[in-house]
């Protein structure tokens, strides 16, 4: 089993990623194709991070 702090690493992780994916749909010049797989990536990492979230809670006996 993986503690508590492994997975807050993880999820800090991830939102590192999230945050550079994000950044990177900031320019001004991107192609409209460019922009859109960006926010694919962004979305399915969201959701990725809103899994790891909700194991956190489980791991501390919290549920939604």
């Amino acid at each position: 089993m993986i503690d508590t702090a492994e997975l807050f690493a993880q999820a800090t992780c991830q939102i590192e990623d999230l945050h550079g994916i994000a950044v990177e749909g900031q320019e001004v010049d991107l192609p409209k194709e460019a922009s859109r797989a960006l926010v694919v990536v962004l979305a399915t990492g969201l959701r990725r991070v809103s899994a790891l979230v909700e194991h956190i809670e489980r791991s501390l006996g919290n549920e939604r």
